[in-house]
């Protein structure tokens, strides 16, 4: 019987903080995955207003 309780204190000692890393891990690579597109829609929004206030100083230039 001490022995079966020695197996299950070292699962729940050890074994908790691996599945919280490994949560963590996941996490952070949905957000790097999320942050991804988040600066593509940015740098696109970006892009076309730079495109458009080159146009106006065309206009303006004129």
């Amino acid at each position: 019987m001490e022995m079966s309780n020695l197996v299950l204190t070292a699962i729940s000692t050890v074994g908790f903080p691996i599945v919280v890393a490994a949560a963590m891990f996941w996490k952070m690579n949905k957000q790097d995955d999320d942050h991804k597109q988040e600066m593509a829609k940015v740098t696109e929004a970006i892009n076309n207003n730079t495109i458009a206030l080159t146009k106006l100083i065309d206009k303006i230039g004129e």
